[in-house]
């Protein structure tokens, strides 16, 4: 039976709930304002098409996810000087946080990693940790860095074209010998290889698929003894040619990154395998980072490796269904 001084405490008890349900889409507009009021910029090495898309691409998917705003700027010609100056906008923009894709040794970032941290910016890398390191340097620059370990992607290129039987000679081209990252990957691999007792050329090549094609085409001619090749910094489509061209059709090739040539080679055959470093990743976790930085004073203690992962006929057609989706 309800008493009067229980109904008087049922209608307090529904008054009070009823005041914090009402109460709760106001907290959360609150909570939605303060976020909308973190500006984070991703301070991109190209324009957010092929692969800088993913990383462009996964960098807006977390602002939406976090309700922040994210903003995508980078140098129409990258050089050290251009994307310093990207940063410098950045930072006189006022932004909060900063992701940069660094493309080469930190040491060229260090002056206006110091100018974020004066202006109270966190100031994060969307690029590779240091080969062989996961554990974050307390004296790092960067408050995290989100990337493959690319030495580490180098020899599981080189075990793996063990692992398939490879015995002879293997060529490693590297279309931009100046790019550090690349170097790592090639250098790693020769060293796997020849630990192995298996020949390996390193071949400096350009960005022109023509010329690569014929370098690589009178390399065979020269070594006909080459079993495999490896295109470490950039798309295949050279590679593919002389292939074709001088009637290899034994020749194994394998690359980086996810790009539709390298899908579809590798569905027909005529491509191995690709080492892919998760790029979508590389753009949607410096925005996380950033943000629970900035919000809750986080900080990743490992640095977060996005790769080497590898993509070969047994799961080919999930990545691809992934790619046109634009998550990869």
């Amino acid at each position: 039976m309800t008493t009067e001084r229980n109904r008087s405490t049922i209608l307090r008890a529904a008054g009070i709930l009823g005041a914090a349900l009402f109460a709760l889409p106001a907290m959360n507009a609150v909570a939605q304002a303060q976020d909308d009021d973190i500006n984070i910029y991703f301070v991109g090495c190209a324009a957010p098409t092929g692969f800088h898309g993913y990383l462009a691409r996964g960098a807006e998917e977390a602002g939406d996810n976090l309700g922040v705003n994210v903003t995508y700027i980078y140098p129409d010609k990258l050089t050290i000087p251009n994307q310093v100056q990207k940063i410098e906008e950045a930072i006189a923009a006022q932004a909060d946080g900063i992701a940069v894709c660094v493309f080469t040794e930190d040491a060229a970032y260090t002056e206006v990693a110091a100018a974020a941290k004066a202006a109270g910016i966190a100031f994060g890398s969307a690029a590779a940790p240091p080969a062989g390191k996961q554990v974050r340097d307390p004296d790092d620059i960067f408050l995290f860095r989100t990337g493959s370990d690319e030495r580490a992607a180098g020899k599981l290129t080189a075990q793996r074209l063990i692992a398939m039987g490879v015995t002879g000679r293997v060529v490693v081209g590297d279309q931009q010998p100046g790019d550090a990252t690349c170097r790592d990957r090639a250098d790693a691999q020769i060293e796997e290889l020849k630990a192995n007792g298996i020949e390996a050329d390193f071949l400096e090549l350009t960005m022109d698929p023509g010329q690569q094609s014929e370098a690589i085409f009178n390399y065979l001619r020269l070594h006909p003894d080459t079993a495999a090749a490896t295109s470490v910094c950039d798309v295949i489509d050279g590679f593919l040619s002389a292939k074709a061209d001088s009637g290899r059709d034994d020749l194994i090739l394998t690359g980086y990154d996810i790009v539709a040539q390298s899908l579809e080679a590798i569905r027909d055959g005529r491509q191995a395998f690709t080492i892919d470093q998760q790029q979508f990743w590389r753009g949607y976790m410096p925005i996380l980072l950033l943000t629970h930085n900035i919000k809750y004073g986080l900080l990743e203690a490992n640095y977060f490796l996005t790769g080497p992962t590898i993509v070969d006929k047994d799961n080919v057609e999930q990545v691809a269904t992934l790619v046109e989706q634009g998550y990869r």
